[in-house]
């Protein structure tokens, strides 16, 4: 009896609360993903559960006669939400939510900061908001660089940041600066070209322990200053002369109608290809961000940053190369050829090569039959900072008809059932260290992930060039290139956790009897190192390296 009165009571509540209901649209990751049901009452948002939690990848189970939604994930995490309570089940564990969830016309609506700050947010390490008339998920972060400012007294780098980051200043010498943001988690890792009179270039990275964004400065940038020049925006300025911080105004927010961001791949996936040997590739259009950008006034009239081909470089490119497998990995082993040793042939005729010009800073990650763990890889690449970080591999397939040279960049989505076999042959190495792909945990990974999905769109541009080159040569390397179907996506975990452009080459199939027969020969191998060469060569000329 009780409990009837208490659902009576709570039903004339909500039908005399002030409350609007609306279908709104759900992106994420810049792609639409439908439209759920949106209640504000009272000033306080509420989304429908379950569909939500499915857009998040959660497992559900919808109880309706009791008003329970269950949701788990295949990590672990399971909570219990129930009409009528404020709180949820997390794992056995009571946690607030904020306010009272409820049910109408069959569906459980709960408060959207459950989904913004609660645990299932935590869990996958999404941000979850409601901007501009729609929810918008994204990958969680406390800083981003917002915009770019050059004039002809100044050039100002502008970033905006959640909570007041710490920071830590270190001048490299009197043209790199160097601020790490402890704890912090990047929107965007990226390099950033101005090439204007004060500042070359930016490079921002996630680091496993925080951001680190370096600067790199040209001569007349003599002066420089990091500043806050808001509550939530920081400054970094370079000029001539001593620097006054600018004055900052916050613009009011625009009611921006909802904006559809197209994109051509999956979640996460979409990239800006941009080369003429994608022609025939759908790109992602150029989009604009409806989020209000920050007015910086200063003493000079700032023009807008142009993103165009720079001048030469003022150090010589850095290259890491990974010979594939190695020791007690053999890698594919098909009729006494193990794949371990094709991998490092080519890669020391590369290192070679790379070493003789002087536009090369090359490292490589083993130069005999060593196991090398597949996260140490990718640490021998940061702790060289590495501008590039190739790994040669050889392909094996079920089908001993398949051949070809690919070449691959990192993404969480294969491009291909063929691609995402590719991977998992490769990521077999695990075992090796005593752990599977699937024991290594999404905490571990995630702020690596986080880092290299950001290089993806200059990893496509390599993987282009060195298609380009290998393919001039075919004939000549005797081991075919099937046009732009020969660059693909896989989850690559040798590629996981690089703070710098990765791609993986497969120079061919160990497993097809051609392939293999031009593999094991040592012309090839030199042929081979050539072509990577020379399209690391196209790809540093492209991008005004030499």
């Amino acid at each position: 009896m009780l409990k009837r009165i208490f659902f009576i009571a709570t039903a004339l509540l909500l039908a005399g609360a002030a409350f609007s209901q609306d279908n709104v649209r759900v992106e994420m990751f810049g792609k639409d993903k439908g439209t759920i049901k949106f209640i504000n009452q009272n000033g306080q948002d509420f989304v429908e559960a379950l569909p939500l939690a499915k857009i998040l990848k959660m497992q559900t189970s919808w109880f309706g006669k009791s008003g329970q939604l269950n949701i788990k994930n295949s990590g672990g995490y399971f909570a219990v939400l129930r009409e009528g309570r404020n709180t949820a089940s997390v794992n056995g564990k009571t946690e607030p939510i904020g306010a009272t969830m409820f049910t109408k016309n069959g569906a459980l609506f709960a408060p959207l900061s459950f989904f913004r700050h609660g645990s299932v947010s935590k869990v996958h390490g999404y941000d979850v908001n409601f901007e501009n008339g729609k929810i918008i998920i994204e990958n969680f972060f406390t800083l981003e660089r917002i915009g770019a400012q050059s004039g002809a007294d100044s050039s100002k780098i502008i970033f905006r940041q959640k909570n007041n980051l710490k920071k830590s200043i270190t001048p490299r010498g009197s043209t790199n600066i160097e601020v790490f943001f402890p704890g912090a988690i990047v929107k965007r890792a990226e390099s950033l070209r101005i090439k204007d009179k004060f500042i070359e270039r930016a490079k921002i990275s996630q680091q496993k322990d925080g951001v680190l964004v370096s600067i790199f400065l040209n001569p007349a940038g003599k002066f420089w200053d990091l500043y806050q020049a808001s509550g939530s925006t920081l400054v970094f300025e370079a000029a001539a002369a001593k620097i006054t911080p600018a004055v900052f105004e916050e613009p009011a927010p625009a009611a921006a109608a909802p904006v559809k961001r197209p994109t051509v791949l999956e979640d996460g996936d979409a990239i800006e290809l941009g080369e003429d040997f994608y022609a025939d590739t759908p790109q992602k259009p150029a989009i604009e961000s409806a989020r209000p950008q920050p007015v910086i006034k200063p003493s000079i009239t700032p023009a807008p940053v142009i993103d165009k081909r720079p001048g030469k470089k003022s150090r010589p490119i850095r290259v890491v190369i990974d010979p594939g497998h190695g020791g007690k990995d053999p890698g594919a082993v098909r009729s006494g050829v193990r794949e371990k040793e094709l991998n490092l042939a080519v890669a020391k005729h590369l290192h070679d090569l790379l070493k003789k010009d002087k536009d090369f800073e090359v490292r490589i990650t083993r130069d005999n039959d060593t196991f090398i763990p597949l996260g140490n890889r990718a640490k021998a690449a940061n702790d060289f900072k590495a501008d590039i970080f190739i790994s040669i591999h050889t392909n094996a397939a079920k089908r001993a008809s398949a051949n070809g040279f690919e070449v691959y960049f990192r993404s969480d989505k294969a491009s291909s059932a063929e691609a995402a076999e590719t991977a998992a042959l490769e990521n077999e190495a695990l075992e090796y260290e005593g752990k599977s792909a699937a024991s290594v945990s999404f905490a571990d990974l995630l702020l690596k992930s986080l880092a290299s999905n950001e290089f993806m769109n200059e990893s496509s541009k390599i993987a282009g060039h060195i298609r380009n080159a290998v393919a001039k040569e075919s004939r000549a390397i005797g081991i075919p290139v099937y046009g732009t179907g020969a660059i693909k996506q896989a989850n690559f975990y040798v590629l996981k956790g690089i703070n710098s452009p990765s791609i993986l080459i497969e120079m061919g199939y160990i497993s097809n009897t051609a392939d293999r027969k031009r593999l094991n020969n040592k012309t090839t191998h030199q042929k081979m190192a050539q072509s990577i060469k020379d399209g690391l060569t196209s790809y540093a000329k492209a991008e005004g390296w030499k």
